[in-house]
């Protein structure tokens, strides 16, 4: 697979799990919500170690702008569809 695909796919992967799991976090109590937020960190922290193991090689700092914001993106969409079912 195309490094620049993995690049794009795998934040977007750990931002749905960080959504779900933001949202078992907060659990509907909005003075748990910045502990979503702090999932949402790690995550995208998560990222420098688990990119390198499915095959990219360098990671650039203009290409942790596009991670954090597929991560931000996805986390966002998931944990608000989440948490208006």
């Amino acid at each position: 697979m195309n490094e620049d695909v993995l690049k794009v796919l795998v934040p977007f992967l750990l931002g749905c799990v960080a959504g779900v799991v933001s949202y078992f976090v907060a659990f509907g109590n909005v003075k748990r919500d910045p502990i979503g937020i702090i999932v949402l960190v790690i995550f995208i922290y998560m990222n420098k170690f688990l990119l390198p193991k499915v095959g990219v090689k360098s990671v650039e700092t203009k290409d942790w702008l596009t991670i954090s914001a597929m991560a931000l993106g996805s986390w966002y969409m998931v944990w608000t569809f989440l948490m208006n079912i």
